[in-house]
């Protein structure tokens, strides 16, 4: 079996992080991925897919640290989709659980190398509390 996605795109809106209740870091962001295409008239079109991403640990400190709105990044993980019951409804989230996250912008690149850090550095990291995501 294969589980994996790998995407390229731009952030929505800058990363919301929270905190576990055994103190692991979770950062979320949403992901603008653009297709480009020609129709049947050879007209250039676009068609954006927006997903959720979510990462953990180091990979979702460094996501909080460096990027904001509009950052370029490659993501890699896996697929997710998982229920949640709100007034009595069951609410379906698809999204996307980053391995790794790398960052594409120059301006997040040359922070990061400032303090000898690598943005794609990848972890495997298993959340243990992953229901608490809203």
């Amino acid at each position: 079996m294969l589980n994996k996605v790998m995407l390229i795109g731009r952030l929505c809106a800058d990363p919301e992080t929270r905190f576990t209740t055994s103190g692991s870091q979770v950062s979320n962001f949403r992901l603008a991925a653009d297709r480009k295409f020609k129709d049947k008239n050879g007209e250039l079109k676009r068609d954006t897919l927006f997903v959720r991403i979510v990462t953990w640990g180091n990979v979702a400190k460094k996501v909080s640290d460096y990027l904001t709105k509009g950052s370029l990044v490659y993501v890699e993980g896996r697929l997710s989709i998982r229920s949640v019951d709100k007034n009595d409804q069951k609410v379906w989230y698809t999204e996307v659980i980053a391995n790794s996250v790398m960052f594409l912008d120059k301006k997040a690149l040359s922070s990061s190398t400032k303090e000898n850090e690598l943005p794609d550095e990848e972890y495997d990291f298993v959340p243990e509390e992953i229901e608490e995501i809203p």
